[in-house]
């Protein structure tokens, strides 16, 4: 983003409020004030109870029709829900793990834009016919009312006898910034230099602050805290938002595994902390996963081979398996080159 529109924006989400121009009028809409807001979620209870009794359709009815058309299945539903973000966020950390291999980070680039583009792709299609739901219309029947409330034209409330309340509306999401464009800001200047100052004071933008507002303040806060890592990235890093991604998933990974750590050191006795190998008893799929994050890469690995050779011979003797043999063996030769060097 070129520093003239950086300007722009940081001064149209300082002021609160965002401009719409249409031919030759230039709208405002402002940001509700708190009376407002609760008036429009009373708007959205009543038009979602409404929607309740008249049957409108529910997210598991879409769902249903989807399937029943064949448009979607149960497994593009897992691939929406867990597969591809899971896929998203490995080629995320593998970017950042390739910052120092420029041919291997294009390759991992390029992956990463696919699982993005499947997500996208995927998206699209399951929420086509969000607006027919119950939450659908009660989410469109609060956002007409917010314009309507909060819309000025030459510092009136818009006669909405006048103009298309709709039309105002669409032209209003289009100027909201997404994500990306956000985070550009709140590491860049002018925001930056700003927000250095501004911060002091310990109060930017007032307590009742927008949605853009409250997103550019957590973004500055987070790269604050990058900053103040005994383990912070270096600027390329910070600068590409996918490879920083990847770093905070890592740093994310690193948090939970040494929980993990401490609460099983705190469950487990003291007697077989040093023990070759500990059973430990779970209950859930989840608890087994977190026991595995506690093993080293090559203890999964050991893992592995001794439940595809059970899977391969059945019944397996702890001193059958191929690990615990090369174990043995390696012990032996050990001991037996010992033995020659005494010699």
């Amino acid at each position: 983003m070129e520093l003239y529109k950086r300007d722009f924006f940081v001064a149209r989400i300082r002021a609160g409020y965002i401009p719409v121009q249409i031919g030759k009028n230039r709208f405002v809409v402002h940001h509700p004030s708190l009376d407002v807001s609760l008036q429009a979620q009373e708007e959205y209870v009543k038009a979602y109870e409404f929607a309740v009794d008249e049957d409108l359709l529910t997210d598991q009815d879409i769902l249903n029709f989807l399937i029943t058309q064949g448009i979607w299945s149960e497994q593009k539903e897992k691939e929406y829900k867990e597969i591809v973000p899971k896929h998203i966020e490995y080629w995320k950390v593998e970017l950042y793990k390739s910052v120092l291999k420029s041919k291997t980070r294009d390759t991992v680039r390029k992956y990463l834009e696919t699982a993005k583009e499947e997500y996208v792709r995927l998206h699209n299609i399951r929420n086509h016919y969000n607006y027919t739901t119950v939450d659908g219309y009660a989410n469109y029947v609060k956002n007409c009312f917010l314009i309507s409330m909060c819309t000025f034209l030459n510092d009136e409330l818009v006669d909405w006898t006048q103009y298309d309340l709709s039309l105002i509306m669409r032209y209003y999401h289009e100027e909201l910034l997404g994500a990306d464009d956000i985070r550009e800001l709140a590491r860049t200047s002018p925001w930056n230099t700003l927000w250095n100052v501004l911060k002091v004071g310990g109060n930017v933008f007032g307590e009742n602050i927008t949605s853009e507002q409250q997103a550019l303040l957590s973004w500055s806060v987070m790269y604050d805290r990058i900053q103040e890592s005994p383990d912070c990235p270096n600027d390329e890093v910070i600068q590409d938002d996918d490879m920083l991604d990847g770093w905070l998933l890592l740093q994310k990974q690193k948090r939970e595994a040494e929980k993990n750590k401490q609460e099983l050191e705190s469950a487990v006795n003291s007697k077989i902390q040093n023990a070759d190998e500990v059973f430990i008893p779970v209950e859930t799929a989840s608890d087994a996963q977190k026991i595995d994050l506690l093993n080293a890469p090559q203890i999964n690995k050991i893992k592995q081979q001794r439940i595809q050779q059970v899977k391969k011979q059945g019944v397996v003797k702890q001193q059958e398996f191929k690990d615990v043999q090369q174990k043995r063996s390696m012990q032996m030769q050990q001991a037996f080159n010992k033995q020659m060097r005494r010699k």
